[in-house]
């Protein structure tokens, strides 16, 4: 799938379900109620036991995007495009994973979290850019980064509640991270968030 391509997916899929479970059979009764409950982004986390199997079994789920997270080394990166993640996103910035990963064709949307790092990501290419973590520092901190940088559409993650999603995506996020939380939302929950 190209790049592009992925990336709108992302912007109309509006949040992105972030998976780190203890095992294989946790993760994808994870998965199955998350698109049940009408997540169209789903993203497993490399701490996952089986993530590349989990990622495999639903590569070919047309409605859904499937995507690789907490990628940290080329040999992780290389598992996850031969298993079908349509995207690969990394906590950090890292120049070696980055060029490894340009000479595959899977999105990949490297984390990042201040400025340096930011111009690090721009002079390789990368526009779309994981802010993490950003609950901690809240929205005006992305919007603060969005005056300098306003070629850059951030994914921000790591500690977003479900319900601060709507305030997140009207500040200029491009979709929205959101991991544990989200078991315990209803289907009802979720539709508030994806009529933004």
């Amino acid at each position: 799938m190209e790049s592009n391509v992925v990336e709108n997916r992302l912007k109309e899929a509006r949040l992105i379900a972030v998976i780190r479970s203890k095992d294989k059979q946790q993760a994808c009764q994870q998965i199955e109620s998350l698109i049940d409950k009408g997540i169209r982004a789903i993203e497993v986390t490399y701490t996952t036991p089986g993530a590349s199997a989990i990622i495999d079994s639903y590569r070919n789920q047309e409605d859904v995007l499937i995507g690789a997270g907490t990628v940290i080394t080329a040999q992780q990166a290389g598992e996850a495009a031969e298993a079908g993640a349509q995207f690969i996103v990394s906590p950090g910035f890292s120049t070696d994973l980055a060029e490894h990963l340009s000479f595959m064709k899977t999105h990949y949307i490297p984390g990042v979290l201040t400025p340096s790092e930011i111009m690090k990501a721009l002079t390789c290419g990368f526009t779309t850019l994981k802010l993490f973590p950003s609950g901690v520092f809240g929205i005006p901190f992305m919007k603060n980064l969005a005056g300098p940088f306003p070629q850059v559409t951030f994914i921000p993650t790591g500690g977003i509640n479900p319900s601060e999603v709507p305030e997140w995506l009207k500040a200029g996020a491009g979709a929205v991270g959101v991991g544990s939380q989200l078991e315990s939302c209803s289907k009802e929950d979720l539709q508030a968030v994806f009529q933004v």
